[in-house]
């Protein structure tokens, strides 16, 4: 009696099962996301957009405005003919109203007080290197010395004590600086007062023994609603 092998239940089942076929088994496509995007001849123009017709500038038609696109130089000067018109009307209107004849008026404006000779003008002494010995009299005139560099090489104000004195008194130098009147202390007599003042400039339009004063020594002698005063000076 042979012993064969032993058979069960499950080999007839087991048997009949294959094994799975590998060609059933599909593989997991792999995207290379680094190969290159195959190129196209297909261009695609650039996306306009058209500006709605509410938006635009539009400039009204005026005669400014084509006086502007006519010429280059348009704008500016319809704005510096702008200004010029506004300084003409209002030297109109205040020379309609007498501004430039009131003396007080021209004083506080600082507008130089100008015209001929009024007084009699004269003057005495003597004025040699470092030294003012002199005396004189005649028209006394105010103006603003703030304007510039005075002919003794000093600056001022308004507010600073020193006179002009008439060219004749002055004398004439190459070099105005070495005048003897420069620095010179005087006093100062008119209509209202006396007062101490120094030379440092020159009135190239006064008459011998007259005093162009700056508004600080004017006040102190005179008033300036008169404009023109009579005044007498001499050597501290």
């Amino acid at each position: 009696m042979s012993i064969g092998h032993p058979t069960y239940p499950d080999d007839t089942h087991q048997s009949s099962i294959s094994p799975p076929s590998m060609t059933s088994i599909s593989s997991p496509s792999i995207t290379n996301n680094n190969s290159p995007t195959p190129h196209t001849s297909r261009i695609t123009p650039p996306m306009t957009t058209a500006t709605p017709r509410w938006m635009e500038e539009q400039s009204p038609n005026t005669i400014w405005t084509r006086f502007i696109e006519k010429y280059r130089f348009g704008k500016a000067i319809l704005v510096a003919g702008g200004m010029t018109g506004v300084f003409v009307v209002m030297f109109i209107v205040l020379g309609t109203l007498g501004v430039f004849h009131n003396a007080e008026y021209r004083g506080l404006a600082g507008i130089p007080s100008v015209g001929t000779s009024k007084y009699d003008g004269d003057s005495w002494g003597t004025a040699t290197e470092g030294h003012f010995a002199m005396g004189g009299k005649g028209d006394g005139t105010y103006y603003d010395p703030g304007v510039g560099i005075t002919s003794c090489g000093g600056s001022f104000t308004a507010q600073d004590m020193i006179v002009a004195l008439n060219h004749i008194d002055f004398g004439r130098y190459a070099d105005p600086n070495t005048s003897p009147a420069c620095g010179a202390c005087i006093e100062v007599t008119g209509p209202l007062g006396t007062t101490k003042a120094t030379i440092q400039d020159t009135c190239p339009g006064c008459g011998r023994g007259s005093l162009d004063l700056s508004p600080a020594v004017f006040g102190k002698v005179g008033n300036f609603v008169d404009g023109r005063i009579p005044v007498s000076w001499s050597s501290c």
